[in-house]
């Protein structure tokens, strides 16, 4: 690859970044892009500018951004991505190699076997199990684009999660505890660690609860994806599933890592899609 692709490819993953990362706000109707004379984007543009962030930078990241955009713009092109993971999962079933690449797989399908057996009629609100990743592709919802990411808690109903107090939810600045209500939601995958065994998801989910105790802030410098001062949304999980020895950012030499790039990381399978 030249060295002109690595930069525009470097760029174009800090991009993502700019679009979501615990920025999300409440649903606007919208199926453009926003501009920059958006309030709220002038908003977080002043924000974002405070912590050292270049008008050129901001500038490049914006226009990069609209082109991410555009990769999950259809439910076409974003349920491609799912496709494309489950042909994969496929295949490690068919080559017998399905428990050492996802030994979640047929953790879940023997639970789903139980709840099928039981006759359940109760329908959980919670996606994913202890350490599992979720990303949110909702381009209705942030102030730019797209993307937010969570990671689930020990307890399946709970996930660990960073915002800024501005967009949060719950209106808490930083890392902190929410309910799990990501299956109730639209533009959203669940994804999977290969190579990964219990003991590491159980430990993702355990450090990230420990950011939440002690409150760890957000952070607005995304360029600063190493540090474990404080945390936006999509580096919480990176740095949890990091310190378990998996690296599931897309382009790991750079210095941000954004919610998309979890979903197209080669070290990641997409078990969930709900368009």
């Amino acid at each position: 690859m030249k060295i002109s692709n690595i930069i525009v490819t470097s760029l174009l993953s800090a991009s993502v970044l700019f679009t979501g990362l615990g920025l999300e706000g409440k649903a606007i109707a919208k199926d453009v892009f926003p501009s920059m004379n958006d309030k709220r984007v002038k908003k977080e543009v002043a924000e974002m500018k405070a912590e050292g962030v270049t008008s050129k930078q901001i500038k490049e990241l914006y226009e990069m951004s609209k082109k991410e955009y555009s990769s999950v713009s259809t439910e076409e092109k974003a349920e491609a991505l799912y496709k494309e993971s489950k042909k994969d999962i496929n295949q490690y079933i068919k080559n017998g190699v399905i428990d050492e690449y996802l030994p979640k797989y047929n953790e879940e399908r023997e639970k789903r076997s139980v709840n099928a057996k039981s006759k359940s009629k109760s329908k959980s609100k919670s996606l994913g199990t202890k350490g599992d990743v979720l990303v949110s592709y909702d381009s209705g919802s942030s102030v730019i684009g797209l993307g937010h990411a969570a990671i689930v808690s020990t307890e399946k109903k709970q996930t660990v999660e960073s915002w800024h107090k501005n967009w949060s939810p719950i209106k808490q600045h930083g890392v902190r505890k929410y309910n799990n209500t990501w299956r109730t939601r639209k533009k959203v995958y669940g994804l999977w660690v290969k190579k990964s065994n219990n003991k590491k998801y159980i430990n993702a989910a355990k450090y990230a609860e420990k950011q939440a105790k002690e409150k760890k802030p957000y952070n607005m410098n995304w360029l600063d994806k190493k540090t474990t001062k404080k945390f936006y949304c999509s580096q919480l999980a990176w740095r949890a599933w990091k310190n378990q020895g998996h690296d599931i950012d897309n382009i790991k030499f750079d210095t941000v890592v954004s919610p998309m790039e979890l979903v197209n990381s080669n070290n990641t399978k997409v078990f969930y899609h709900k368009k």
